[in-house]
């Protein structure tokens, strides 16, 4: 698969998603984020203008498809992306990607960090 078609199969993913369809929601974003032998995903979801709430997708599939846009993405080189972030709008049925090569940490999503990274990451 080649980057967009990868995009579209990722979004279908999030959309479909059991956990994802537990709950309404209009907006969602997904920050993929790659460490030092380390990954970790982190979503929100959004719905009527509220703050973001956690809700990642459940199973390896959306991952396995991260992987492989990595991949597919990475210019022959240079270091891949460190983060991937995935705004979907559901209303709009856009869905728009951003990569990070610079400063990963700052989309390190913890505790402290989740509310203001969320704010950051809210699809338009």
């Amino acid at each position: 698969m080649n980057r967009d078609e990868l995009l579209g199969e990722i979004a279908r993913l999030i959309v479909t998603d059991p956990k994802a369809g537990e709950r309404p929601w209009d907006g969602y974003a997904l920050i993929a984020w790659y460490g030092d032998g380390i990954s970790r995903l982190n979503g929100f979801r959004y719905d009527k203008g509220q703050a973001g709430e956690p809700l990642t997708p459940s199973g390896v599939q959306v991952e396995n498809r991260l992987e492989e846009l990595r991949r597919v993405t990475q210019v022959q080189g240079k270091a891949p992306w460190r983060v991937c972030i995935i705004r979907i709008n559901r209303e709009a049925a856009e869905v728009a990607i951003d990569f990070e090569y610079e400063e990963p940490g700052k989309w390190y999503v913890t505790p402290d960090s989740a509310a203001e990274i969320a704010e950051r990451v809210r699809p338009c």
